[in-house]
């Protein structure tokens, strides 16, 4: 009776040992999957470390997409582009046998490449409910795009209107939006820089006009920005550059007005001058010259155009009062400038005079010249 019954402790305790023997050699993944986050471009590393693999299968998943990646080492993809020399897909192995590491390395990360990873060791005996399996993530950081289609380029209002500038961006992490003046100056809001994705313009006036840049940002270079432009329904305005020009007359010399306008819808500008005591139009002809400035407009604000009336060969009957006229569907405005009598020639053009240091040589030269003249003089008249 008692040999029967050390039997059967020995029995239970050899089929204990072989029970934990057995439970020990199951596979398992004994490490989180660490997340990746990666620029596009770059390569991303995700690491599955398993323990008592044995002659089970590690395999690599793409979650999101359903595929299949790889078979311990061997890439099971029907497709594995070679991409900078190397290819796009592959498994490293490391460490021991009892508890090795399946390294899955995706190369020239695409934002397609982000999601989730499962990493997971098959065993054929056993339903797959029960494979032991871990989940890892990766995330592909896309610099930032302006959104065409639901972002502001030209904004057209009226005075004391409400109305808002828009700047939509896509990339990940999402970015931030700042908007800013093109000119530097400040905002409708108050400040020099506006976080968030609508600037808000209430009560409109003529001095929101102008152009603004909008620049999303998420760490990842580069940036995108965006310019848009606000035009403001108003009258024109007309300032000159100089309200008096001067010159001198019958030399073939020639005198530049120059005045600057704004408004909007952009004025159509015409210029006058005063002639018998009446106004009389001035045509752009052999006498006048007519431009508007497209170069140099470093000093212009919003909306400002710059316009230069040539008159050319300047005479006694040119010196009057000129008419700067600017006009739009909103109204009309003038500026006048005068242009008067100088004795000698003014402006950038006139011709060079000899500098007092070129005089100062020539008088220099003449010295010399004479007094060398003179010892001539002298040592001829002491050889008589």
């Amino acid at each position: 009776m008692r040999a029967s019954k050390m039997d059967r402790i020995l029995i239970l305790v050899v089929l204990a040992a072989l029970m934990t023997t057995v439970a020990a050699q199951d596979p398992e993944i004994v490490d989180e999957i660490w997340p990746e986050v990666k620029p596009v471009g770059r390569t991303a590393r995700l690491n599955c470390t398993v323990a008592n693999k044995l002659n089970h299968v590690v395999t690599w998943e793409h979650m999101d997409t359903n595929q299949i990646i790889s078979l311990d080492e061997s890439i099971d993809l029907s497709y594995n582009p070679i991409e900078g020399g190397q290819r796009k897909y592959e498994v490293q192995k490391r460490g021991p046998d009892n508890r090795v590491t399946y390294m899955l390395i995706i190369r020239r990360l695409r934002q397609q490449d982000a999601g989730r990873y499962r990493c997971y060791v098959k065993i054929q005996a056993l339903d797959f409910t029960k494979w032991p399996s871990k989940i890892g993530s990766l995330t592909v950081q896309v610099a930032p795009s302006i959104r065409p289609g639901e972002t502001t380029t030209v904004l057209v209002v009226d005075q004391l209107s409400n109305s808002n500038l828009t700047c939509a961006a896509t990339g990940i992490p999402a970015p931030n939006i700042t908007w800013t003046r093109s000119d530097g100056g400040k905002l409708p809001t108050g400040g020099a820089q506006f976080r968030g994705a609508v600037l808000p313009l209430l009560n409109t006036t003529v001095k929101m006009g102008g152009v603004y840049r909008c620049v999303a940002d998420n760490n990842i270079k580069p940036p995108a920005q965006h310019l848009a432009e606000v035009l403001v329904f108003n009258a024109p305005t007309v300032r000159v550059v100089q309200d008096s020009v001067g010159q001198a007359q019958n030399r073939r010399f020639y005198a530049k007005l120059e005045c600057i306008t704004q408004g909007y819808p952009v004025p159509t500008v015409r210029w006058e001058r005063i002639v018998s005591g009446g106004r009389s139009p001035i045509n752009d002809d052999d006498k006048f010259d007519f431009n508007k400035q497209t170069t140099d407009n470093q000093n212009l604000k919003a909306g400002e155009q710059w316009y230069t009336l040539k008159v050319k060969n300047v005479q006694a009957n040119d010196y009057t009062d000129y008419f700067c006229i600017a006009t739009n569907t909103k109204g009309a405005s003038q500026a006048t400038i005068t242009m008067f009598e100088t004795t000698e020639c003014q402006g950038p053009n006139c011709p060079s005079l000899p500098s007092s240091k070129a005089a100062e040589v020539k008088v220099s030269l003449l010295a010399m010249a004479t007094t060398a003249l003179l010892q001539y003089v002298v040592i001829a008249s002491d050889r008589r």
